[in-house]
């Protein structure tokens, strides 16, 4: 028993020596998760629509306990991004709450979420590890704002 005791403990021993301790770390500039390195490209991003969300559409997200509504936004970088195949100029993205959820019509008046908007936001793109490869965060916009879960 002892003996197992023993090997369990070299076990997690030589697990934890395996990882630099910046991996257990948190934040630090360009980190969002885990050892995730990002480049940050500040733009504007435009609100293209915001329309009823469909469930039998790609990439919708999962249902929600509010009428979700699926709003796309273009982004245009402050400096012509070039040589980047992780960014293509032009094309529409939808804006979901950090869990991938999509807004409802309560956040989208909240933050005044409607076609021809603009709003400050930062594109983030992967540069070291396994977390997602393309994101966009908005300063204006609280994508953890998970109010319309509770009741009103």
């Amino acid at each position: 028993m002892l003996t197992a005791l023993r090997l369990v403990s070299l076990c997690a021993l030589a697990v934890l020596a395996a990882f630099p301790a910046s991996a257990f770390a948190g934040g630090g500039p360009g980190r969002v998760g885990g050892p995730c390195l990002y480049d940050d490209f500040p733009g504007t991003a435009t609100i293209v629509s915001v329309a009823p969300w469909r469930p039998d559409a790609p990439g919708q997200g999962s249902p929600t306990p509010y009428p979700p509504l699926a709003v796309a936004f273009t982004f245009t970088p402050d400096a012509p991004i070039t040589g980047e195949p992780l960014y293509r100029p032009g094309i529409e993205h939808d804006l979901t709450l950090v869990n991938g959820m999509p807004p409802g019509p309560r956040f989208a008046a909240k933050y005044g979420l409607a076609p021809g908007k603009t709003f400050a936001c930062r594109l983030r793109l992967i540069r070291q590890g396994t977390c997602t490869p393309v994101l966009f965060q908005f300063p204006d916009i609280d994508q953890t704002d998970y109010f319309e879960l509770t009741r009103p």
